[in-house]
């Protein structure tokens, strides 16, 4: 219940219990109360005073440098000044600052209060959100590192704390909580950060001390509550301890918890003796020391203690007695249900179970890929010692999670079985990190999580050798996961130091594979490049030589010299280049120079010859020919053309002698007409047919007789260019042709460096990946994890393998975040915050 703070309660007589409380001023308590405090409290408020002293000297060694090592990385001069301005404040002010921590904890003991922070304590009261946003930034983020630090407390030392705080409660005038508890986490982080306050400190200066403070004093603070349990109980201030709420439902149902004081056989059956070696464990009190237990109505000192102390197992032999919570009861040892009576297991001792079950993998292990059930080795191990405990509703759910976790990676497809095999065995380690840590889910960024998405991210790519166990993969993740099994009990640092180790082999593995990939698709790449030069030469000659018979010193000039200058040409220069088309036309002029009518084309031939020649014996020149080839295949081209030559000043001597006689017909016929001769009535038909025949020569010479008169002589460059465009060297295949709007189809534009699991009836399946698109032979190529080539497919292939599931795709993404989102979808709602 609340009571007014401005009041102060003290009780008499060695504060036992026995004495009347009487109120007095809080101004008054540092003075007048000193004397007040029992030889007990003054003797646990010593030790702690030095404990904390001795701690935060510690701390301020870790802070000095830390901010020194800050101060030496800071880009900037404003930076680094604040940062050394800080290191000055906290020597100068560093005597003051610990004198002012230890004076706030003594303070405490002579007058104990709420250290709740403003935030919550607001949330309670029904502060609206309006007025929370009124918190300065600063002030705002130094709460949240605060309350995380007590809350990390309270979660792993709530039993030692619900014990220190219902003893305490007895030595202390006024109700101690948790909250009130001297020592207690909040009071300790509320006394530091108000100590912290009279130093002038930037935001990450402080937020700096704040997290020494939490690695080297608040982490530790069990320690100091298992020192002052002990000297409490040493000088027998509950020495025992029942869990209350149990002992005020026994009362209400008429059942005794525990038999009388006088009863010593009995009581020691029925009360669990004490462990001083166990730092977790509370027995509960004897009957005859109950009554100097302060409760209210039955209930715990304060509702974080309720929360605590009365949901928690004793851990090393004892077994809680009393009637049961829920509306079940205990029949016997073992791991009962939620609810069922049975006191909820602490988190600690669940910790300590999983620890052993770790260590002791190989012997629980199921087999080989199996996932270890956790709860029924918990049952074996509570039968075994006689005990019974339920879990927390919290932990049972991350036991739940943690299974559907691995089941998923047991499912993967992504990984071949013996990974599979290494990475279950991950399971324990996991499983505490998300026992002890509940946001673990949320935490994207945690080393586990990272290392194991780091191997699984290696080992996407790998098959399985004969002797796989020598395989150098393989070896490296089982060192990996063996060294988490040996090493890990609490300290995170064990991730990140592996971490780093596998992200050194893996750039190394990955830095050899990246070569030979390379090499692998340069390979390709050259072949390809080879093949469409190839296709694009040919397509050039076919386009120009079709239906086209030409002389034999042509055909030696086109297959032996210019298709190896062209497809030079297409390798270093492409298509696109001025070069190239200048040796198309050349190849064009050769043939023009050999086809085109004579003697109509003379002019055009003689302005032709010498440059075309000129262009010839350059390209022979660039193929390194020797010098007789090519003055052979100069000289071939010599004579054919003197031929050409030849032919049309024939035809051109022939042409003008059948003018010459024409015109001399035409002249005697009109000296005929004139003359009045008559004309033979009775030509003979032979007459006739030798004037058809005079004609007819002149007809066929006239006209070009190589190629049809509606169409040019030879297709002009840019005609020939698009036909290359469409050259490819691809073979067809027999296959049906696929939908452009297909989803297999489409799926093939959107498939660089993803990873498939390639299947063969008469093979074993394979993991690759797309490593390459060569689109001059339409060819998609797949590497394995070494970067080798498995193989190759078109893009109507590669539509059809999708659509048989010859090709499957493997699932993108890490590894525990795919198995996240599994999760999700599959365990509805969480009370575990779950980030993606």
């Amino acid at each position: 219940m609340d009571r007014n703070n401005n009041e102060l309660f003290v009780i008499t007589g060695g504060g036992q219990g026995n004495g009347q409380r009487v109120g007095k001023p809080r101004s008054s308590a540092r003075t007048d109360s000193r004397q007040k405090l029992s030889k007990t409290v003054t003797s646990v408020k010593q030790k702690g005073i030095e404990w904390l002293q001795a701690k935060s000297d510690d701390v301020f060694a870790h802070v000095d440098d830390s901010l020194f090592a800050m101060a030496e990385k800071a880009h900037l001069q404003d930076e680094q000044d604040t940062l050394f301005q800080a290191i000055r404040n906290l020597r100068v002010g560093l005597g003051d600052l610990i004198d002012g921590f230890c004076d706030g904890i003594e303070e405490r003991f002579h007058a104990p209060r709420n250290d709740r922070l403003e935030e919550e304590a607001g949330l309670e009261s029904g502060a609206s959100l309006k007025n929370l946003s009124l918190v300065n930034d600063d002030e705002l983020e130094k709460q949240v590192a605060i309350r995380t630090m007590v809350s990390n407390v309270k979660r792993d030392h709530a039993e030692s704390i619900a014990a220190l705080s219902l003893r305490m409660d007895t030595l202390l005038p006024g109700k101690i909580y948790d909250e009130s508890l001297p020592i207690g986490p909040a009071a300790v982080c509320v006394a530091f950060a108000d100590a912290l306050d009279d130093v002038e400190l930037s935001l990450r200066a402080r937020m700096t001390v704040l997290k020494k403070f939490e690695l080297n004093l608040v982490n530790h603070l069990g320690e100091l509550y298992d020192v002052c349990n002990r000297l409490l109980v040493e000088q027998g201030v509950l020495p025992t301890i029942e869990d209350p709420l149990r002992r005020q439902q026994g009362r209400a149902s008429n059942q005794v918890s525990s038999p009388s004081p006088a009863s010593g056989s009995s009581s020691q059956s029925a009360a669990p003796t004490h462990n001083p070696s166990s730092a977790d464990g509370i027995p509960a009190a004897p009957a005859g020391q109950a009554g100097s237990m302060h409760f209210n109505g039955g209930g715990m000192p304060g509702a974080s203690s309720a929360a605590g102390f009365g949901q928690v197992a004793p851990p090393g032999g004892g077994q809680w007695t009393g009637g049961a919570s829920g509306s079940g009861s205990v029949s016997g040892p073992g791991l009962a249900p939620v609810g069922s009576g049975a006191a909820p297991m602490a988190t600690p001792t669940l910790l300590q179970h999983l620890g052993q079950f770790q260590m002791a993998l190989p012997e629980h292990a199921a087999g080989p890929g199996q996932l270890i059930n956790v709860t029924q080795l918990l049952e074996q191990q509570l039968v075994s010692a006689k005990q019974s405990a339920s879990l927390h509703e919290l932990d049972s759910e991350v036991i739940r999670l943690v299974d559907m976790l691995f089941s998923f990676m047991l499912e993967d497809r992504n990984l071949a079985e013996p990974v599979k095999a290494l990475l279950i065995r991950l399971q324990l380690p996991m499983l505490k990190l998300a026992v002890a840590d509940k946001a673990f889910f949320s935490k994207g960024g945690h080393p586990a999580r990272r290392l194991l998405n780091e191997m699984a991210d290696a080992a996407i790519g790998w098959q399985p050798p004969e002797h796989y166990e020598e395989d150098p993969l393989y070896r490296e993740i089982s060192t990996i996961v063996e060294d988490v099994l040996a090493e890990y009990d609490r300290d995170e640092q064990v991730f990140v130091r592996l971490l780093e180790s596998f992200r050194e082999y893996s750039a190394r593995e990955r830095k050899r594979a990246a070569v030979m990939e390379r090499r692998t698709i340069d390979e390709a790449q050259g072949a390809a490049r080879v093949e469409a030069a190839k296709a694009r030469v040919a397509a050039v000659f076919d386009t120009l030589t079709a239906e086209r018979n030409l002389p034999k010193i042509v055909y030696q000039w086109l297959n032996r010299v210019w298709s190896s200058v062209l497809f030079r040409t297409c390798l270093k220069e492409g298509t696109d280049s001025g070069l190239w088309r200048q040796h198309v036309l050349t190849a064009r002029d050769l043939i023009w120079s050999v086809v085109a009518p004579m003697p109509e084309s003379s002019v055009k031939m003689r302005r032709l010859l010498p440059d075309l020649k000129k262009r010839l014996e350059e390209g022979a020149q660039s193929l390194s020919l020797s010098t007789g080839d090519r003055q052979r295949l100069i000289g071939g081209l010599e004579v054919l053309y003197g031929e050409r030559q030849k032919l049309a000043e024939r035809v051109e001597s022939e042409r003008e002698r059948r003018t010459r006689e024409r015109l001399v017909q035409e002249l005697r016929r009109e000296a005929d007409s004139v003359l009045s001769i008559p004309v033979a009535e009775d030509m003979t038909a032979a007459q006739a047919e030798h004037e058809a025949s005079d004609t007819a020569p002149e007809s066929m010479v006239d006209e070009p007789r190589d190629l049809p008169p509606t169409q040019p002589a030879l297709p002009e460059v840019e005609e020939i260019q698009q036909v290359v465009t469409r050259a490819s060297a691809a073979k067809p295949v027999p296959l049906q042709p696929i939908a452009q709007d297909d989803d297999h189809w489409q799926q093939t534009y959107h498939l660089k460096d993803s990873w498939f699991l390639l299947r063969d009836v008469n093979k074993l399946p394979v993991r690759c990946r797309l490593a390459a698109i060569i689109s001059d032979l339409d060819q998609f190529m797949f590497v394995n994890r070494r970067g080798a080539k498995v193989g190759v497919y078109s893009r109507l292939e590669l539509a059809h393998a999708l659509r048989n599931e010859e090709l499957l795709p493997l699932e993108q993404g890490p590894l525990f975040e795919r198995a996240l989102q599994y999760v999700v979808g599959n365990c509805g709602e969480s009370k575990i915050a779950i980030s993606i």
